[in-house]
């Protein structure tokens, strides 16, 4: 694991690799079993839109041999326990050949320090909880609380039928 380590090299993405974020994201959704939701280009573009933007989400790259091997997407969210900012970690990928190797660690413990530097007060993130393999990953990093909460989500037509509604 350490030559791996010693070949693996983190760094923040920019504007520049969203046609890779894009490819990945892509490999991830076909991973899940999910549908393709943009074609390639289209996704690049709407990634090139919000990276580094407020509002917008920032992003990490894995690379091997400058190839990209993961990836991690996150963005500041406002956590009224405390009334402080959190990272909240919309997605994290290892291709396949990589996974199990400590890759999607390092890229957890980037954040982590990322989150500390800015003074944010905790990484927050849900997973499919039918995603065995990584429930077993994240219940190996320190300090790890499960909050017993669902996710929902409104979109598309919906959200257009919530929004349409009137009030009194």
């Amino acid at each position: 694991m350490t030559d791996l380590r010693a070949a693996i090299a983190l760094r923040r993405a920019g504007p520049a690799d969203c046609g890779r974020l894009a490819a990945l994201l892509l490999e991830a959704f076909a991973f899940y079993g999910d549908p393709q939701p943009l074609a390639a280009p289209e996704m690049a573009e709407r990634l090139r839109r919000r990276i580094d933007r407020e509002p917008g989400f920032e992003a990490l790259l894995a690379e091997r041999d400058g190839l990209p091997v993961g990836f991690a997407i996150y963005a500041p969210v406002f956590w009224t326990t405390d009334c402080e900012l959190s990272l909240f970690l919309k997605e994290i990928y290892v291709v396949d050949a990589l996974r199990s190797q400590g890759v999607g660690r390092a890229l957890m413990a980037e954040m982590a320090r990322i989150a500390r530097t800015r003074g944010w007060t905790r990484l927050v993130w849900t997973v499919d909880r039918f995603n065995r393999r990584a429930v077993r990953f994240y219940k190996t990093l320190p300090g790890l609380r499960t909050l017993d909460k669902n996710v929902f989500l409104i979109s598309g037509d919906g959200m257009a039928e919530l929004a349409d509604e009137s009030w009194g």
